[in-house]
């Protein structure tokens, strides 16, 4: 497979190597150790799992875009044609992303078995280009109709240069979303913020209690825990930032300082209370300091432990928030 970055960070062609003789023809079509390779190499984050496939058929000159879907459900595409050609459109919707607004197209057909990848941050719409078009993507997210949105595909202020602009076949829905900066303020990507809130004690003479409650305390999918202790005086833990994950921290026993950077300030936060919490999104760089000796860290993960995901050097944090946030 080659692979080819386009002028939108993220977004990569991919064109498979066909063996083709007189019986037919082969192709490998995916292969998700080199696909993990190539984006690194680009210094692209490694997405999410693919969960979800999708297939459509479309007659010539049907225009279906341009969709998204928001946090929590936000997907990345990974696109191909089947059967037919498709005039295949990104945008960048990311905010504070240096191509913010700006668009990408490329023709998919059976024929040239190009494919398309398309981050989670990005609008996505494709117009076919011949009768039975079929389309086949793959999606690092479920199908959520409370998280879905559309931009309408039209709107000059992002000026796709489709191919064909008359006889367009499109849905009442399509015809009728609104412009990008009417739904710019809904997106919300790989934005980074961190969060403190103060969990609500319940106890009496005997005690006390707190519990959490996901999707209430914890407002993402939880899917890792570990606690940190008898850290040694005087070290420093952290010292990262990831991609995609989200933490949320509590202090269930002593104490320590937390210090956040987004790449445009600093903060310390002070753990010192078990009924005191932070929720870390993703892109933020943190360090943990000062841990007294009787210090446990209990920290809630919305994803496994994934090596990919993380930032581990501070200037490639940086070049990652000016790419992405």
């Amino acid at each position: 497979m080659k692979f080819i970055e386009t002028k939108l960070a993220g977004v990569v062609i991919i064109e498979p190597k066909v063996f083709a003789d007189d019986r037919g023809w082969f192709m490998e079509s995916f292969n998700e150790p080199l696909f993990h390779q190539q984006l690194a190499e680009f210094g692209h984050p490694i997405p999410r799992p693919f969960v979800q496939d999708n297939h459509s058929c479309s007659k010539k000159h049907v225009l279906r875009g341009l969709h998204f879907q928001r946090d929590p459900h936000a997907q990345g595409k990974l696109v191909r044609v089947t059967a037919g050609s498709a005039y295949d459109v990104a945008v960048d919707i990311r905010k504070g992303s240096e191509t913010f607004g700006q668009w990408l197209g490329v023709e998919l057909s059976a024929k040239n078995g190009r494919m398309l990848w398309i981050p989670e941050g990005f609008a996505h719409g494709f117009l076919a280009l011949e009768d039975n078009t079929e389309f086949l993507y793959k999606t690092t997210d479920i199908y959520s109709k409370a998280c879905e949105q559309s931009i309408n595909w039209n709107d000059p202020a992002i000026g796709i240069q489709w191919p064909v602009t008359e006889g367009l076949i499109i849905s009442q829905k399509d015809e009728e979303a609104p412009l990008l900066s009417q739904v710019v303020s809904s997106v919300s990507v790989l934005t980074g913020n961190v969060t403190s809130s103060e969990l609500q004690v319940i106890g009496d003479d005997r005690g006390s209690l707190i519990a959490l409650e996901q999707g209430r305390d914890i407002p993402f999918d939880v899917r890792r825990a570990y606690y940190i202790f008898n850290t040694k005086a005087g070290i420093s833990r952290g010292s990262h930032a990831h991609f995609r994950l989200e933490q949320y921290i509590i202090c269930l026993s002593g104490k320590c300082r937390i210090l956040i950077d987004d790449g445009v300030t600093q903060e310390s936060i002070w753990l010192d209370a078990p009924n005191k919490a932070i929720h870390i999104k993703k892109l933020i760089w943190r360090e943990m300091h000062d841990f007294s000796e009787d210090c446990v860290l209990l920290v809630f993960a919305s994803n496994h432990y994934d090596e990919g995901d993380y930032l581990r050097n501070y200037d490639d944090f940086m070049r990652a928030v000016k790419r992405y946030a």
